[in-house]
């Protein structure tokens, strides 16, 4: 077919084709969460139907040890079910089943055993497994089509992983518990999975505050009572005294200070940026006390006030940070 605005020739087939595998390996990883090797490695066998006693069947994805050397089971929702069909009807041969191909490892640089794979494509005309450079161009493309733009109309990009980040916070915000979705991702440390999920505040607080509903709900009633009056000035004054001369104490409610109010060696304090004048003014001191000490051989305080030094250093680093953050903020609102 030609384009008649352009004369240039369109491959129907060949975009069709792109179209397909493009649609298939965004919605099988959006959906599933899997790394982009464990994608291609998908064979006809990885689905599973599970029927519990007296209960609703259920299909499952088998997933392959991989980075991690673990075998899991990945239960597919109605649409991951429905992408997995159509990608079976498309491979499907002849004789209704999936032609048997071998997959090369770029990892491991062998050809493994012939199997039937899902995401096999065909190149001049003999069947292949979808080869992870082309899974990543396909994301590219797809993008580049849709002229997906970031807010300043930069072009935005998409890798795989970005997809497996996706679905790590949707199902977390959607009330997963988190340690069920390191078992999905397959990863080893629970601290992985905290690194992919994006937890906003109010999620933070919704979260919370339906934690603390259950919790009251499996408690005897009489062990919730309104605070006194004296009790609810206490918890007033704690954070009435939370504020410091360098910014703001965090310590937690009810906890005594444990550096004797040296608030610069802390780490509960919060610089206040505005303090920067004041954290100058007490490094120079601190210098030149450290050069007094020096001078009369008071080594034992030459170390104190060493240390001292670098809490401050810390503390200037600190209100630095803090500083460009609200000033990027600032900015940004202003735009």
């Amino acid at each position: 077919m030609e384009d008649i605005e352009t004369d240039s020739v369109i491959r129907l087939h060949r975009s069709e084709e792109r179209a397909f595998w493009s649609w298939a390996v965004i919605e099988v990883l959006r959906l599933t969460g899997l790394r982009v090797e464990e994608l291609v490695e998908l064979t006809h066998t990885s689905i599973r139907r599970y029927l519990p006693p007296g209960g609703e069947m259920t299909v499952l994805l088998q997933e392959a040890p991989s980075k991690s050397d673990r075998e899991r089971l990945i239960p597919a929702s109605p649409e991951l079910a429905s992408v997995l069909a159509a990608v079976i009807r498309r491979v499907r041969g002849p004789d209704g089943t999936l032609p048997l191909i071998s997959r090369f490892d770029q990892l491991e640089r062998h050809w493994g055993s012939k199997l039937p794979h899902l995401f096999q494509v065909r190149f001049g005309g003999a069947p292949r497994v979808l080869p992870t450079s082309t899974a990543r161009l396909l994301l590219q493309y797809t993008a580049s089509r849709a002229n997906l733009t970031d807010v300043d109309g930069t072009p935005l990009e998409f890798t795989p992983h970005d997809l497996r980040r996706i679905f790590a916070t949707e199902t977390v915000n959607s009330g997963l518990p988190i340690h069920i979705a390191q078992h999905l991702l397959g990863h080893l440390s629970l601290d992985t999975t905290q690194g992919y999920v994006a937890v906003y505040p109010e999620q933070v607080i919704r979260n919370y505050r339906t934690f603390i509903d259950k919790r009251r709900m499996s408690r005897p009633a009489h062990e919730y009572r309104d605070p006194t009056a004296e009790e609810w000035a206490e918890f007033e004054n704690h954070f009435t005294l939370r504020r410091v001369a360098l910014g703001t104490c965090h310590r937690p409610y009810g906890t005594p200070c444990i550096h004797e109010h040296a608030c610069v060696r802390c780490p509960m304090l919060q610089v206040d940026p505005n303090q920067m004048p004041r954290l100058q003014e007490i490094e120079a001191k601190t210098l030149e006390r450290i050069d007094e000490a020096r001078q009369k051989t008071w080594l034992g305080e030459v170390a104190a006030l060493e240390e001292s030094l670098r809490h401050i250093r810390e503390k200037k680093a600190q209100a630095t940070q803090i500083g460009e953050r609200l000033q990027a903020g600032a900015d940004l609102t202003d735009q």
